[in-house]
């Protein structure tokens, strides 16, 4: 597990991990800075990219981290799988195999988690197994079943047969067509991932966001626990079964608050962290 290649990029380095995830070694596209040991891993959600969390590197709140922001499995210019295993659970454990290989580069301090929407279910699932954990966020993430209703139970509702060769194409274009800066930049990262990804990986968020496991996971942390989400959406459901010091909420922000508030959006990450 380590580097394959580095090239500059503006306040990081494009990076190619390799990281083991079962039986296979995978090669995993990153974006990565070295600032200190303390380490802050960044998962990106369904149908997204590293790029989601380009302004992370941009911020000064957050300069005396090293972070770390990785394409998935299946997304971005990370590896395909031909075995399509996309499912929450490997990529719990490719975010494992991040963080090590993010360790052994020298970032051994603590381990700050942030996933954004998906990504919020896979950083509960890594979680448990960090054993330097600083802080776990979720970015308007899953936690109950009421919060499939954006698009992952839509496309977990579909066949694969159907998603792949239609449905994948037919909301591309529902995201390209849209006015909001937010759904087009989404529509972007989309477009780079693998169809047979964003299928099954949708399915393995919808089966266990039903499953009501990470809700559990989430309360069952220590109190180094945070939930930010835009003002778009209240969230009256979480409000029911979090206790308010957990909740975060960005002003004039929808689903992806890091894109449309980016200042207001990592300075309070940064102020998380530091409590």
């Amino acid at each position: 597990m380590g580097y394959l290649s580095v090239a500059c990029a503006d306040r990081g380095e494009m990076t190619n991990l390799v990281v083991r995830v079962g039986n296979r070694a995978t090669r995993i596209s990153a974006k990565v800075r070295h600032s200190g040991s303390d380490l802050l891993i960044l998962v990106h959600g369904l149908g997204c990219a590293k790029e989601s969390f380009d302004r992370a590197f941009a911020s000064p709140a957050l300069d005396h981290l090293s972070i770390c922001a990785f394409d998935l499995p299946g997304y971005g210019d990370s590896e395909r799988w031909h075995d399509h295993d996309y499912s929450l659970e490997s990529y719990a454990e490719a975010t494992i195999g991040v963080i090590k290989a993010m360790q052994a580069a020298g970032a051994d301090g603590r381990v700050f988690l942030v996933g954004h929407s998906m990504g919020g279910a896979v950083g509960l699932l890594a979680a448990e197994r960090v054993p330097a954990l600083g802080h776990c966020v979720s970015v308007e993430g899953n936690l109950t079943a009421e919060d499939c209703g954006l698009v992952s139970r839509q496309i977990a509702s579909q066949m694969a047969s159907e998603f792949v060769p239609g449905g994948y194409t037919s909301f591309l274009r529902e995201l390209q067509s849209s006015p909001r800066k937010d759904l087009q930049a989404w529509a972007t990262w989309y477009e780079g991932a693998d169809p047979a990804a964003v299928h099954q990986s949708a399915t393995s968020l919808v089966q266990w966001s039903d499953s009501g496991k990470l809700l559990e996971l989430f309360t069952k942390l220590p109190r180094t626990r945070s939930y930010i989400h835009g003002d778009e959406d209240g969230k009256h459901h979480l409000r029911r079964l979090l206790p308010p010091r957990d909740m975060h909420r960005i002003a004039d922000a929808g689903h992806f608050a890091m894109v449309d508030r980016p200042a207001e959006f990592y300075d309070l990450l940064a102020t998380l962290l530091s409590g």
